[in-house]
């Protein structure tokens, strides 16, 4: 039965593929011109949670847009109005967490134009400044291994103070509401995302790139990822090149097939087994060096094995 489950799986997968297109389209129309942050002259932090995503056009529009980091403390800045450069007190983020990234996205269409890391910078300047074209922008700012309480930096358009600092409260568990969200899933979602597993499962000869970047769509560059998908009942069986663990971070993130976080944790042990799943998933190992002069391993040395561990017909 598994092996012929391809049989409905990719044509179901093909529909759903294009209604995600269809809906992505959609949802990029409506926020360029009904966006109530189209209009808004104040700029405001917002950080992602479940009140942030309280509204259901909002988690619409999340999971169609990107795959969920369940290990980082995401804020997003904005919007605002930039005529040549944006600055960002960089040594407030480094109070609050040794390892983080900042992107620089356009309003209308989030569309990526910048990003800068605990990573690209040298870690000696205040503030650092990013030019970018004239337009409206939101700033979206991932933290690891954060402290508690977090300060969420200050903010400067063209040399003006545009956005002051705002501390808040940040608990390690933090992130635990992603482990209700798949309370929210509704039909619209698993049409929106139910090529997801075929996809990963069954490629069918599909170029790689194509594949990472329906899968992947705002991908960390300084990130290498590895992804997959397990039928019920199986384990990945993961096995890392020696030394590895070292020079970077892994984290390992598991969701439905429906892109509905499950469980999340960081990678510590070079040979390492999940738990047998129970139902169809997909997963993602995000390897994220330590430092700037890490080189990325080779992918190859990267061993993921998915093994049944049990008899049962998938559903």
């Amino acid at each position: 039965m598994k092996q012929l489950e391809a049989i409905w799986e990719v044509p179901l997968g093909l529909v759903s593929f294009g209604f995600s297109r269809l809906l992505r389209s959609t949802l990029t129309n409506l926020g360029r011109y009904y966006n109530p942050m189209n209009t808004q002259e104040v700029p405001q932090w917002q950080v992602v949670s479940d009140e942030f995503l309280e509204r259901p056009i909002k988690l619409l529009w999340a999971m169609s847009r990107a795959r969920w980091n369940l290990h980082a403390l995401i804020a997003i800045a904005g919007p605002f109005t930039i005529n040549q450069s944006i600055s960002i007190r960089v040594a407030t983020i480094a109070e609050a967490t040794p390892t983080w990234t900042a992107v620089f996205y356009t309003l209308g269409d989030f569309k990526t134009l910048a990003n800068i890391s605990s990573l690209s910078v040298s870690g000696e300047n205040e503030w650092e400044t990013v030019t970018l074209p004239p337009g409206r922008y939101l700033v979206g700012l991932r933290h690891y291994h954060w402290a508690d309480p977090v300060t969420l930096p200050e903010i400067r358009v063209d040399g003006q103070d545009a956005l002051a600092a705002k501390p808040m409260v940040a608990p390690p568990d933090a992130n635990r509401f992603y482990r209700s969200l798949i309370k929210r899933q509704g039909l619209i979602h698993k049409a929106l995302n139910g090529y997801v597993y075929p996809l990963l499962r069954y490629p069918l000869g599909l170029p790689q790139d194509f594949v990472r970047d329906v899968f992947l769509p705002v991908p960390n560059p300084e990130t290498q990822f590895h992804y997959g998908a397990l039928q019920t009942g199986e384990s990945l069986n993961i096995k890392l090149p020696e030394s590895l663990l070292d020079t970077h971070e892994l984290f390992f993130s598991l969701y439905n097939r429906f892109c509905f976080p499950l469980d999340w944790y960081p990678l510590t042990s070079q040979d390492f087994v999940t738990q047998p799943c129970d139902r169809k998933s997909v997963f993602i190992i995000r390897i994220h060096p330590k430092s700037r002069d890490v080189q990325p391993p080779n992918p190859e040395t990267i061993h993921l094995i998915p093994e049944d561990t049990s008899s049962s017909t998938s559903y």
